[in-house]
């Protein structure tokens, strides 16, 4: 009787010890999961500066800002600022309640890298470290 309850209770042990361990390495499987897929996201995270400037010499603002690769100007702009578009939505004529369709003499003139940008925001695809500036300046 001492041998069947000796194994019995051994078996008991096995068999706990065996499922605890399987949960342990269930465990550590998914939270290495998680930092791995944080990474990815991470690495997919660029980040780009953008300029506000009105004239050319006063600085309305200035920052840092993320993307994800393939996304365009506008579509940044549109989650990080406060837009008035025109054009079917294709011409930025506001930034964060500065300029509008009225004001007919005034645009924003966008440079990236120093640069003219010759194409509309929605055309233009963010790329790493770009320099944007949004330059508020009046028609001459």
């Amino acid at each position: 009787m001492k041998k069947l309850l000796l194994t019995l209770l051994l078996s008991l042990t096995l068999a706990i010890t065996g499922c605890a361990n399987a949960d342990n390495e269930t465990n550590q499987t998914a939270n290495n999961e998680t930092p791995a897929e944080t990474q990815e996201q991470q690495e997919s995270q660029l980040s780009t500066t953008i300029k506000l400037t009105k004239e050319g010499e006063e600085v309305i603002s200035e920052e840092t800002v993320e993307f994800e690769e393939g996304e365009s100007l506008m579509e940044v702009m549109d989650r990080n600022f406060e837009l008035t578009t025109g054009f079917g939505g294709d011409f930025i004529v506001g930034i964060d309640g500065l300029g509008s369709e009225e004001e007919s003499d005034y645009y924003w003139n966008i440079s990236v890298n120093g640069e003219s940008l010759m194409v509309g925001a929605s055309d233009y695809t963010l790329e790493e470290n770009d320099e944007v500036h949004f330059d508020y300046q009046k028609v001459e």
